[in-house]
């Protein structure tokens, strides 16, 4: 199953002009990350190093320092302002699309919601008050965050998820046949024998483009999800639907599932790591393997900022907490996960940690995952 850019009854229909605004956007991130942002560790050396020299006597001895170096550097100072200019305006130009169309949405919204022949199924739970440190920071600039919820059929969370996570994906030369669920299917084929669950869960699973290519590769498996927006599950359940594939949609905390212990044979994780703090972060892990059945796999997967070679290294990839609303980008960038994983339960000799290609792009883009087995 096509994965980015599928066509669905509630993505927003952009026009021709639309979507060449977001094509434009496509090729200056392009344009900023392959011929600018390439060279600002080079940049560092040449301007930024010798101005901390000159103003302190003396060479950056710390990342908050090397931090202050890299803002002495005019270049650097040039790329950081287009690229936070470039990430504004993703959402500008599919925010323009989604509230154009966004009573046909809505309409579309609703019957498939309301449908007596639907396949999965939409569980919210209005009681929930989502994680403040999440729900209060709009994660890469996304207007009203990810728990933005206007009421009874809202979707507008999942669609600016969607939408704008393609736009920036194309422009960090992601292809359009790449996927964060490509990759784990390909390290389950290789690494794990070809392993089909019975019953699966997506933790984090956002607009739920994960959820519905696992349900559309393994049809006779149940495939579960949980994210903690609303309108971000509305979206992803009324996406589903329209492709025609089952998944059963939670609003829950990743930290503290509903679900029985054993409950799953797979469980996995997409790029959520990053987005919450450590104690949350390590309470997910645990959690993950409380509800895997013995025997199950967990796979946690994450953008490959991990494991830089130098701390110029780390901290040039370190922009995204300051200005780009990742709070908790470094925070996962220098964890121990596997040592997260092993106090979770998982034996150490099934925790493994892997560098993944992309499917399609870009040569040099890679994935994270973090791998371990509930003991038998």
């Amino acid at each position: 199953m096509k994965v980015r850019d599928v066509q669905h009854a509630v993505l927003p229909q952009a026009t021709a002009e639309e979507r060449s605004r977001q094509e434009a956007v496509v090729m200056l991130r392009k344009l900023l990350n392959a011929k600018v942002r390439s060279k600002n560790v080079e940049r560092y050396g040449e301007e930024a190093r010798p101005a901390f020299v000159a103003a302190h006597g003396r060479l950056p001895q710390s990342p908050a320092e090397v931090q202050e170096a890299f803002l002495m550097s005019p270049s650097y100072r040039r790329w950081s302002a287009a690229n936070r200019a470039a990430q504004e305006m993703i959402w500008v130009s599919v925010g323009e699309p989604i509230y154009r169309d966004l009573d046909r949405m809505t309409r579309a919204t609703a019957n498939l919601i309301d449908s007596p022949d639907k396949l999965g199924s939409l569980a919210l739970d209005p009681s929930y008050d989502p994680s403040p440190e999440v729900a209060d920071v709009d994660i890469h600039l996304q207007p009203g965050g990810y728990a933005m919820d206007k009421g009874a059929y809202d979707v507008v969370a999942g669609a600016l998820y969607e939408c704008g996570g393609n736009v920036f994906s194309f422009g960090q030369g992601i292809g359009r046949g790449d996927s964060k669920a490509g990759v784990i299917l390909k390290l389950l084929e290789e690494h794990f024998g070809g392993f089909v669950p019975r019953k699966m869960l997506d933790i984090g699973c956002s607009a739920g483009a994960a959820s519905a290519a696992y349900a559309a590769h393994w049809p006779q498996s149940e495939v579960h999800a949980l994210d903690l927006g609303a309108g971000m599950l509305r979206y992803a359940h009324a996406r589903a639907e329209s492709l025609g594939v089952a998944v059963h949609f939670h609003q829950m905390d990743a930290s503290e599932l509903k679900f029985e212990k054993d409950s799953f044979d797979l469980v996995v994780s997409h790029n959520l790591m990053h987005e919450i703090g450590e104690e949350k972060r390590r309470k997910m892990i645990a959690e993950s393997f409380r509800v895997v059945r013995p025997g199950g796999i967990v796979i946690h997967q994450d953008v490959a900022i991990r494991n830089q070679p130098t701390i110029v290294h780390q901290v040039e990839r370190d922009w995204d907490t300051h200005f780009n609303g990742e709070v908790h980008w470094n925070t996962y960038a220098t964890a121990d996960l596997r040592a997260d994983m092993i106090a979770a339960g998982f034996p150490a000799d099934t925790v493994i940690e892997h560098d993944l290609a992309a499917l399609q792009g870009f040569a040099n883009n890679r994935w994270y995952a973090i791998s371990g087995r509930k003991p038998a």
